[in-house]
């Protein structure tokens, strides 16, 4: 394929822990993997076709000044940012808890709505 016509595509990773993170690099050295918080990363909205994810899980919120206001517990966090910076048309695939599709607290979900259609949910 002549090089005009070849699609730029580049692997990111975001992993707090530095071990896990420097492996990362290693497995993947072509990869640009940030080892810091998800709220400390600096992607633009609307600038991915995928994210994949196995979001953190806990009972506790990130400071994020851009989510603050929503008071997102840190795996509906994760979703709503995930979604936010993947282009309309883009995927987004995650593995969460329970917490995400059950808890009586709607907020988050009407959040995920209102950004995105939910393809498939598995249990």
């Amino acid at each position: 394929m002549p090089d005009e016509m070849k699609k730029e595509s580049h692997l990111y990773g975001v992993e707090i822990d530095s071990l896990t993170g420097r492996i990362a690099k290693a497995i993947y050295p072509e990869a640009e993997i940030n080892i810091q918080g998800f709220e400390n990363t600096r992607y633009l909205n609307n600038s991915f076709d995928l994210a994949v994810g196995n979001v953190p899980f806990g009972n506790y919120h990130v400071n994020d000044k851009g989510y603050n206001e929503h008071r997102f517990l840190i795996h509906d966090y994760f979703i709503a940012k995930m979604i936010d910076q993947v282009r309309p048309g883009g995927l987004v695939a995650v593995i969460t808890s329970k917490g995400t599709l059950d808890k009586q607290d709607s907020s988050a979900r009407k959040y995920f709505a209102r950004r995105a259609d939910l393809i498939r949910a598995i249990r």
